[in-house]
């Protein structure tokens, strides 16, 4: 069942569970089973027929909140606010590592990799295609036991981007079979969308926010 979260008349926000897709495919995902539950999302004309008007996509792996449009007219809105890097959205991340500073900004551009199509990178040597600019935020809120938890703030997002852009400042999502050369016991990395700050009528803001579930589990069982 796909918990809904927040929900007004233009736009509803789900909890996307770890291990689902965020789009139909092989495994398990979000669209199929909101679109079961509320079969006339389907129905609004967004990127993709089978996606209904899903804005924004996460990895398999990470968890957190995804939003749709209820209709078309919203949906031509809010694509365009997410375009526009208008739409906020944070996430915690479980770390390998304790950064020396307590902030940092990364902007460095990213491009998918020239001989693995799974994975995008930094570095130049192997682009495949043009680079995309990208900026990732990051705060030290704890560490343990060379783990840290890391919040992290993105407007407009990039595939992978918080994944490879904490690997390249020597601090990559614990779980993460991509971009951490550490094993790891966990089914999917520590990476989660917990907050989402959306601009509405007049000026203002709605902000959601929920709570991984990992994070005790991880750093203080």
């Amino acid at each position: 069942m796909a918990q809904i979260v927040f929900e007004n008349d233009d736009f509803l926000i789900v909890n996307k569970p770890q291990g689902v897709a965020s789009t139909p495919g092989m495994i398990p995902d979000i669209c199929t089973e909101l679109f079961t539950e509320r079969p006339e999302l389907i129905a609004v004309k967004g990127y993709n027929k089978k996606e209904g008007g899903l804005l924004n996509r996460l990895d398999n792996e990470t968890g957190g909140l995804v939003l749709f449009a209820k209709n078309d007219e919203s949906f031509a809105k809010y694509s365009h606010i997410m375009k526009s890097s208008s739409v906020t959205k944070e996430y915690i991340a479980i770390v390998t590592g304790v950064p020396e500073a307590a902030s940092g900004i990364i902007t460095t551009p990213i491009s998918h990799h020239s001989k693995n199509k799974s994975k995008m990178t930094i570095n130049d040597k192997f682009y495949r295609g043009n680079p995309q600019e990208a900026t990732t935020e990051w705060t030290l809120l704890d560490s343990k036991n060379e783990t840290s938890i890391l919040k992290v703030v993105i407007t407009k997002g990039v595939r992978h981007q918080i994944r490879v852009h904490l690997s390249s400042i020597n601090l990559p999502i614990i779980g993460d079979k991509l971009y951490n050369k550490s094993t790891s016991t966990e089914n999917n990395h520590l990476l989660f969308c917990y907050a989402m700050t959306i601009p509405t009528e007049n000026n203002q803001k709605i902000r959601i926010e929920i709570k991984p579930e990992f994070v005790d589990r991880y750093m203080y069982s």
